[in-house]
């Protein structure tokens, strides 16, 4: 099933923002040249799509919701059968694929099964495929591929997360510098901890919920600007305007994929449901499909369990979860 080309419907794969190397549905809402250079490379994909077919295959990992289990004759075990697929790989192709009015798509299936997977593959998914990172988008592809759950990257050498991601190690050493600078000031981590115990104290720290989720969901450039800034608090009104902002972007991310009416309707919708007593409860048991996620004690212990998260407001409900324990930061 995996390692090999293969054609599936293209409404199979979905997508997260978190699996975007680079932020293709924001290049709008950036200066207009990018704008224009966003809007026309998928012109240009799309137009070659409908002349000689798909030439370079999506990359995807199979995700757990959805599939089946079979046992093949002969096997002692049965195998994974998926129904849907993460996009790991590929954004500007899938949106020119959905604009060409393609009904499958030809993808890489990935070696993994689910988000966890999806993440680690989707940071050493090709930079160089269609259209290359730049060095910006590198180093911000490296923050976040060390502020996921999983402490894939976290606890690799420096050198060899260097080579993976594409960046310097000068750029690993200031995560790391940073991070544990961040857990010194929060006491968390001793400044006069002997060499052998640093590491063990940096990647304590930066293991807790609070620490590496709170990370991922600000760049690199803000946690610099956070830090020189003497961590100055962030307004209500500010982390008020930020979360309208994520919102608004997900939903317009993606030309074509709403239509702006409905959006507009939904979200005023949207708005009645958040004025009731119980807003934040009812639009998270409402509106949060099943995915699996670990639940978290209060001492940072991670245990298996089912919580509901959406794509669109995974950022909102983890702002929303960490209220003011979250230190203060911008988008």
């Amino acid at each position: 099933m995996t390692g090999r080309l293969q054609s599936i419907p293209l409404d199979s794969i979905q997508t997260d923002p978190q699996l975007q190397n680079r932020n293709v549905g924001m290049q709008k809402y950036k200066e207009h040249s990018d704008a224009k250079r966003y809007k026309d490379h998928v012109n240009q994909l799309r137009r070659s799509i409908k002349a000689d077919g798909q030439q370079v295959p999506l990359q995807v990992v199979a995700a757990e919701e959805g599939g089946v289990y079979e046992l093949a004759p002969g096997a002692d075990r049965p195998h994974h059968v998926p129904a849907r697929f993460w996009l790991v790989d590929g954004h500007h192709r899938l949106e020119a694929l959905t604009k060409a009015g393609v009904a499958e798509a030809l993808v890489e299936v990935l070696p993994g099964l689910g988000f966890a997977d999806a993440l680690d593959a989707s940071r050493l998914a090709n930079p160089q495929i269609v259209q290359a990172l730049s060095p910006l988008e590198r180093v911000e592809n490296a923050w976040g591929a060390f502020n996921q759950e999983r402490d894939t990257y976290r606890k690799m050498p420096v050198k060899e997360a260097s080579v993976l991601l594409g960046v310097s190690e000068n750029s690993i050493k200031r995560f790391r510098d940073a991070v544990r600078q961040e857990g010194i000031n929060a006491g968390k981590i001793d400044r006069d901890t002997p060499r052998d115990k640093a590491e063990q104290q940096l990647q304590a720290y930066w293991q807790r919920k609070t620490t590496w989720r709170r990370l991922s969901i600000i760049s690199w450039r803000m946690f610099q600007k956070q830090r020189q800034d003497g961590g100055k608090r962030t307004s209500p009104a500010a982390l008020k305007h930020a979360v309208k902002m994520a919102v608004i972007q997900a939903l317009f991310g993606e030309d074509g994929r709403y239509d702006p009416k409905v959006i507009v309707t939904a979200l005023e919708e949207l708005g009645r449901e958040a004025g009731r007593p119980d807003g934040a409860a009812y639009l998270e048991a409402k509106y949060k499909p099943k995915v699996h996620q670990p639940v978290t004690t209060d001492d940072d212990e991670a245990v298996g369990g089912d919580v509901d998260y959406s794509q669109l407001g995974v950022e909102v409900a983890r702002m929303h979860a960490e209220g003011t324990s979250r230190a203060p930061g911008d988008f």
